[in-house]
């Protein structure tokens, strides 16, 4: 059963991203993961990639949103982004 969440595109809690100096930004969902990756991403782009691919894939319902949710965080903690996701849901 697809719950609510899944159907509007948002994740389960969002991921505060925080680059360089700037306040942390929260990303709720694929969309925004992807406008984030377009357009404020620092980091390595080998894992900006598999991000990118995995976020789109949600947004066109082809994976699940917390799949999404798990691949920006892990792409952001590699590039060393620092974040602030709950380690047990991520």
């Amino acid at each position: 059963m697809t719950s609510q969440k899944q159907i509007e595109g948002t994740w389960s809690e969002p991921v505060f991203v925080q680059v360089g100096m700037n306040a942390p930004e929260a990303v709720g969902g694929a969309s925004e993961a992807l406008e984030f990756l377009a357009n404020r991403w620092k980091g390595s782009r080998r894992e900006h990639a598999f991000a990118r691919e995995i976020c789109a894939a949600a947004v066109s319902g082809h994976v699940s949103q917390e799949t999404a949710r798990k691949a920006f965080i892990q792409a952001a903690d590699e590039a060393r982004m620092s974040t602030c996701a709950p380690r047990g849901r991520s």
